[in-house]
């Protein structure tokens, strides 16, 4: 489930001459900005060259296709997808503060202290230490 659009965003979006119908808030944001960009900066071409090979690539794990995809909104689509793939854990896995999980990459057992905005599951006692759900797996109750 990406974010949608706002109405703000379609407000400015038909200010300025652009379409973000199919896009989700993140790709309309990227899309107004580099609309805008002339105006902000003397170097506005900066995100508007085509995605990389390593972004197409990555993106294509995810299952996306960015390969028509200018530099900025190829990392826009990507975050999306990322965003999605968290959000399904966290429903799937039903994980909420306090849940125990099995953070992958040290082989620990964690308790979740909290979940941020971007998803980012942060852990009691862990020093700072947090991981994205992609990152964990459930442990059986």
């Amino acid at each position: 489930m990406m974010i949608p659009t706002t109405v703000f965003q379609k407000h400015i979006a038909k200010k300025l001459g652009i379409s973000i119908d199919e896009s989700s808030f993140a790709v309309a944001a990227t899309q107004i900005e580099i609309a805008i960009a002339p105006a902000l900066s003397q170097n506005p071409k900066k995100n508007d060259g085509p995605a990389t090979q390593r972004q197409i690539e990555y993106a294509k794990s995810l299952g996306i296709d960015v390969s028509q995809d200018c530099l900025a909104v190829a990392r826009s689509r990507i975050v999306d997808a990322l965003y999605e793939r968290n959000t399904t854990l966290i429903r799937k896995y039903g994980l909420c503060p306090g849940s125990k999980v099995r953070w992958l990459r040290y082989d620990r057992i964690m308790e979740i202290s909290s979940i941020a905005d971007n998803l980012r599951l942060w852990f009691k006692g862990g020093n700072g230490w947090g991981a994205f759900p992609t990152e964990i797996e459930p442990v059986k109750k």
